[in-house]
């Protein structure tokens, strides 16, 4: 073959290819890249819908080592909250803040930094109860309570860590409110998984 007819042939190869691409699947963005983000403070949506924004853009952050997003989902005082065994062998509830050394956007990152894949395959979302002014607990704010199903699974395919990788499957209790900047977000995150 001439060396025209293999720039040719290259050529038509190029414009097949990127006819080809699917124009309606967007490229996956990674950690720090524009993403397709939903709104977490709309004022024509009911309280659900910011609510369950929250929860897809907390995936979406998870999925793709966003910090940035993750903790735009968080109030300030968020909790993150989970059973554990304590030395002696007995029960504790173990409380987490959102900031600090050992808090949990500290946390967040270090996993987001230690696996380079972060899957939450199984993610089922389903709203228990909204919880609105009227509720004592919580006068003159608005709540919403979610139940997610989910199945975690974490791997370091790299081997920056040692090729590590963890899975998790449960319930997690979100708690999410409008703060007074007008966007939803997480106040509580109650865990309730079970690893391997």
């Amino acid at each position: 073959m001439r060396r025209k007819d293999v720039l040719d042939l290259l050529c038509m190869l190029a414009v097949f290819a990127a006819g080809c691409a699917n124009v309606f699947a967007p490229p996956k963005a990674g950690p720090g890249s524009l993403a397709p983000i939903l709104p977490q403070n709309c004022s024509d949506c009911p309280d659900s819908v910011n609510a369950y924004n929250v929860l897809s853009n907390f995936k979406y952050a998870y999925e793709n080592r966003d910090i940035d997003i993750y903790e735009n989902c968080l109030d300030r005082e968020f909790m993150f909250v989970y059973i554990d065994q304590d030395r002696q062998g007995g029960i504790e509830v173990v409380e987490i803040p959102r900031d600090g050394v050992s808090g949990d956007i500290y946390r967040t990152r270090g996993l987001f930094d230690a696996f380079s894949e972060i899957r939450l395959d199984t993610w089922i979302p389903q709203r228990l109860s909204p919880e609105g002014p009227e509720t004592p607990e919580h006068p003159g704010q608005n709540w919403e309570v979610w139940l997610v199903n989910f199945y975690l699974s974490l791997r370091d395919l790299t081997g920056a860590f040692g090729y590590q990788q963890y899975e998790a499957n449960g319930l997690a209790l979100f708690k999410i409110r409008k703060t007074s900047d007008g966007y939803w977000r997480i106040i509580v995150w109650e865990d309730h998984s079970f690893t391997d």
